[in-house]
């Protein structure tokens, strides 16, 4: 198996995009990645805009190589009517989403309406993901149930990705800000993989739209899952957000440490420097003055 993450938080940008290849299946879970409109009340900066273009075409590289495509929920840093990347991305490819009309809030639906109008002439077939089992040769691909979008429904829900080729099984969280429930947890101790992607606790935001009470109890599961055996967990995404993000952890750090694994950023995991853009923000600023210009295009895949 090969695993290649292309665009995350730690890379510069928002997103989780991940391709995965085995010898039976070419897989690319959530071709998309965007930027956040406003952080220290200040617009993206020029390298973040350099970096989400750069990213864009590496997406679309990979995503027109795909069989199948996984869209996980309906937030732009995980799927894109076309604004960054091009919809012929779909083309002829199998694309599994998450249901457009059950556990899903009001701003998602319209989303998913509007996405899924833009894709269906085009993709070969377009199928609900929740619960879905995929078996192609040695190669299986497990979908999750719908679970909350962080410590409730409020931003919606997401599906959980599991692949495994027989001999390596990888686990793709999306969206679920830790995981601070039981419910975004258990999937992950039933499957047991040997990679955990996950985008981790939502602590830029601690104290605001995201509790100390979450923090725990995603430290706590995270502990749960190095103690069946996950060894290798890649955390990134809302984690890497947060400049101070590894004294957030520290315990987590210390216990995966005394079994046996290591926790690591996604620009770790593909041996580049970790480069936290957004959470930086305000320095690019003071460094280098002067709003960035965002193509005329991409001002939509902006909106939260």
């Amino acid at each position: 198996m090969e695993i290649k993450l292309l665009a995350f938080d730690s890379f510069g940008v928002r997103s989780m995009s991940t391709f995965i290849q085995t010898d039976d299946v070419l897989l690319h879970i959530d071709p998309s990645a965007s930027l956040a409109p406003s952080r220290y009340g200040l617009t993206p900066h020029r390298r973040e805009i350099e970096r989400l273009l750069e990213c864009g075409r590496v997406i679309e590289s990979f995503a027109r190589d795909a069989e199948i495509i996984v869209i996980t929920h309906y937030h732009y840093d995980h799927h894109d009517p076309g604004y960054l990347i091009p919809l012929d991305i779909y083309r002829n490819k199998i694309v599994y989403v998450k249901n457009p009309e059950e556990k899903i809030n009001k701003s998602q639906m319209g989303r998913a309406s509007y996405f899924l109008n833009l894709i269906k002439p085009i993709a070969k077939e377009i199928r609900i993901a929740e619960g879905s089992e995929i078996v192609i040769g040695k190669t299986t691909i497990r979908i999750s149930n719908a679970v909350p979008h962080g410590v409730n429904d409020r931003l919606g829900y997401v599906v959980e990705v599991s692949v495994s080729d027989g001999t390596t099984k990888v686990l793709y969280t999306s969206d679920v800000e830790g995981p601070p429930l039981d419910e975004q947890t258990n999937f992950i101790l039933s499957e047991k993989p040997d990679i955990l992607i996950i985008d981790g606790p939502m602590t830029y935001m601690l104290g605001f739209r995201y509790s100390k009470k979450a923090l725990q109890a995603s430290i706590e599961n995270l502990k749960k899952i190095i103690s069946v055996g996950v060894k290798n967990i890649v955390i990134d995404h809302h984690f890497l957000r947060d400049i101070n993000y590894r004294d957030r952890i520290t315990e987590l750090y210390q216990y995966a440490e005394e079994n046996g694994a290591r926790i690591i950023t996604a620009a770790e995991f593909m041996n580049r420097p970790i480069e936290m853009l957004e959470a930086l923000r305000d320095k690019l600023y003071q460094e280098e003055p002067g709003e960035g210009e965002i193509p005329e295009k991409l001002k939509s895949l902006l909106e939260e």
